[in-house]
């Protein structure tokens, strides 16, 4: 670091810089001015750190240098150095971001201290920088990752509070905004994958995500990840609004876009006026064709590309994905002659699904992971989407049925039990299967066999936790004549000793540490009435290897020492 002194004392100055040890706190180099014009052409001159400046001096005083220091080198720590004291100027140094003020004279010890503060301060700074800045740079090295899993997330359904998802859009830099129409495009590898190995892979994915990102640029944001069958997932966001008309004219060219599968294809030309959507998805189509193009001729890897109209995000997001993984075995399969293919309007059918029943958390996850209060939750939010929306499909009921009950079973099997054996008269697999019936019968049905498991749930936790309370206090009973502590008998348990602590004070009421103080007073008791053994022998019988600490405990617990204890019952 580097430090320097201003005073229009050249003596107070030169002394200072010669006569204090300042490598001995971090200061490695010390330069000195003797008026305030000589420290701004220095501070314009060297990576000053520390100024120490002298209040009064001609021309331009302390507290006018370290404002414009302030001012300028927001990083520079200053320190005032005046023979005045003056409530005045420690104020207006205040006011200006001072680190320190001292009066001279000043002891050679004071004036080190307070430098050592201050190049700790500075040390600590720059740490925390340092730190920030990794943070910083290993979320940019994340980011693609970070977006494509928030991105598959909203794709299966995970819905969040509108302001939660704008946050981090904003935190991961995705240009899309809640209620923006954006599009989607889905992309196949026609090659096996299963013939790479994973680096493989993902160099092709990053080489293919790039190269859409160049095709689609001009107008397109593009946001992707991979999806659980090995399609790239595309959301375009539209990075400006045009007008249509106007950008025709400009360009001065006749759009007749000629791309296989929109059904009542219309030319779009530059002499109508045309929406912004239809603009949108002409430049699609042509783009998704070039893009194609592309990746054939830069990465000679054949790939299959299907997109649709425009929908709400995030809203229309899992639907629209839906809808296009549908249309690729239909409108693709196998042929490896339609690279391309822009669905239509009329081919993005609404899909009936339980929208609910199938959003993450799934019902299963959760009755896994004992969150009950969330199960119910759960459930209560599939019942209600089948009474408002689904009420007469019976074909829909019976898929809530079926999956809640694969649930169940899963759960019961996991835990070594049948369905049957554990929720007795409510396994119903009959022919009519009444839960089946009717949303009403369903949620009762349902309500039912999840109390069941959550009685079963926490009669088990129950018996856990007395076992566990009662295999520590047996451990406690055969050793109390040991240093027992918490953490050896954590140990013992294999349990952390944090858990182990709450779980004693919620089984017993009592902390586990003060069961084992009161068991050796009890202890100590029984030996006074009982025996001849000498004060101190009882002390370390019951694992006090210090008699004077023990007689202050056993004072503290009954009000009187062991010695008053015994007497008192001879």
């Amino acid at each position: 670091m580097q430090l320097l002194l201003v005073d229009d004392e050249m003596n107070v100055a030169d002394t200072l810089a010669e006569t204090i040890p300042w490598h001995t706190i971090g200061i490695e180099n010390v330069h000195k001015a003797y008026s305030a014009s000589d420290a701004l052409n220095l501070l314009n001159m060297h990576e000053i750190d520390i100024v120490i400046t002298d209040v009064r001096m001609p021309e331009m005083d302390g507290l006018e240098l370290a404002r414009s220091i302030y001012q300028h080198w927001t990083h520079i720590k200053c320190l005032l150095l005046t023979a005045h004291a003056d409530f005045e100027y420690a104020q207006a140094a205040i006011k200006n971001n001072i680190q320190g003020y001292m009066l001279k004279p000043i002891e050679d010890q004071e004036l080190i201290d307070q430098i050592s503060a201050v190049v700790g301060a500075i040390q600590a700074e720059r740490a925390n920088e340092s730190n920030y800045n990794r943070a910083i740079a290993a979320m940019r090295h994340h980011l693609p990752r970070i977006q494509a899993e928030l991105l598959h997330s909203l794709l299966q359904g995970t819905r969040m509070p509108p302001h939660k998802l704008e946050e981090q859009l904003r935190l991961l830099e995705v240009a899309a905004r809640p209620g923006q129409d954006v599009f989607m495009m889905l992309v196949r590898f026609k090659d096996q994958l299963s013939d790479y190995n994973s680096f493989e892979i993902s160099l092709m994915e990053y080489a293919i995500v790039n190269l859409a990102k160049e095709t689609f640029q001009d107008y397109f944001e593009a946001w992707y990840c991979r999806d659980v069958h090995d399609y790239l997932v595309f959301v375009l966001i539209p990075n400006r609004r045009m007008d249509c008309e106007g950008e025709a004219r400009h360009s001065g060219e006749e759009i007749q876009p000629q791309v296989r599968g929109q059904a009542g294809e219309r030319g779009l030309s530059g002499e109508r006026q045309q929406s912004e959507e239809e603009l949108l998805q002409y430049h699609l189509k042509r783009l998704a064709n070039q893009f194609q193009i592309n990746v054939q001729r830069y990465l000679s890897k054949p790939i299959s590309v299907l997109s649709g109209h425009s929908g709400r995000f995030p809203d229309d997001m899992m639907q629209i994905y839906n809808n296009l993984l549908l249309l690729f075995g239909k409108r693709f399969g196998d042929d490896k002659e339609l690279p391309v293919y822009i669905a239509g309007q009329g081919e993005m059918a609404t899909i009936g699904t339980l929208v609910s029943l199938y959003e993450p958390p799934l019902f299963v996850h959760l009755m896994e992971a004992g969150h009950w209060e969330a199960v119910s939750a759960k459930l209560d939010a599939v019942m209600n989407e089948l009474e408002r929306d689904w009420s007469e499909s019976s074909e829909l009921l019976t898929e809530a049925f079926f999956a809640i009950f694969s649930a169940f079973s899963y759960i019961a099997h996991k835990s070594g039990r049948s369905l049957a054996d554990l929720i007795g008269k409510e396994y119903v697999l009959g022919k009519e299967l009444r839960p089946a019936r009717t949303v009403k019968d369903l949620k009762e049905w349902s309500s039912n066999v999840l109390d069941t498991f959550r009685r079963k749930a926490q009669n088990e936790t129950r018996t856990a936790r007395t076992a566990a309370v009662k295999e520590a206090q047996r451990f406690i009973i055969s050793h109390l004549s040991g240093d027992l502590s918490v953490q050896m008998i954590s140990d013992v348990l294999n349990m952390h000793p944090a858990y182990l602590s709450r779980l004693y004070k919620l089984e017993t009421g009592e902390n586990i540490s003060e069961y084992i103080s009161r068991l050796k007073m009890e202890k100590a008791c029984q030996l006074l009435r009982t025996s001849t053994k000498k004060i101190y022998e009882i002390s370390i019988e019951i694992g006090y290897q210090n008699p004077h600490y023990f007689i202050k405990l056993f004072k503290k617990h009954f009000g009187f020492t062991p010695q008053e204890y015994r007497n008192m019952n001879q």
